[in-house]
């Protein structure tokens, strides 16, 4: 997949290839290299709380903006496994300013999930057409991974991307 990356219609066009290869959020590999806090703020910025559980230590994020419409109450929860440095085990995101893989984000269509290269499976929640599609990356290592434990785009009953998450405990 190759990604225009033209600043305005104006300028010649400049392509950078996109890497599907494994998954990401604002950068930050999940599941991947490990990670300091530093690093989750560097890359999601100052968390509104911070949650120590059985699954590691949570940054989370709250809307910025009302969130009257919004089904979820955060805007993103990020789980470090341990500290003073670990993967990044678990990662939600319910808000459009996160990025994963530089390419899709919340609002996005769900059709475009299927410009990833990589595998997919499709479930329909209900009959009013939301649903989710579990995607497995290409890359080493994502080749056995079951796909309740891959990345998980859910959609609304419009095709509206309305959250982006990963959980692999």
């Amino acid at each position: 997949m190759i990604k225009d990356q033209r600043i305005n219609d104006y300028e010649p066009p400049q392509f950078e290839a996109l890497d599907f290869s494994t998954f990401t959020i604002n950068g930050l590999e999940m599941a991947g290299p490990e990670y300091t806090e530093q690093d989750i703020i560097r890359a999601f910025g100052q968390p509104d709380t911070v949650m120590f559980d059985e699954f590691g230590y949570t940054y989370t994020y709250f809307f910025e903006s009302d969130i009257s419409s919004v089904q979820y109450g955060n805007a993103a929860e990020i789980t470090l496994y341990s500290k003073p440095k670990g993967p990044i085990m678990t990662a939600y995101v319910f808000d459009g300013k996160y990025n994963v893989n530089g390419f899709i984000r919340v609002g996005d269509p769900i059709s475009k999930v299927y410009e990833m290269d990589g595998d997919f499976s499709n479930t329909q929640y209900h009959k009013n057409r939301a649903g989710a599609i579990f995607w497995r990356p290409t890359g080493t290592g994502w080749e056995n991974v079951e796909f309740f434990n891959c990345p998980e785009f859910t959609y609304d009953e419009d095709g509206v991307i309305t959250s982006i998450g990963f959980w692999s405990f």
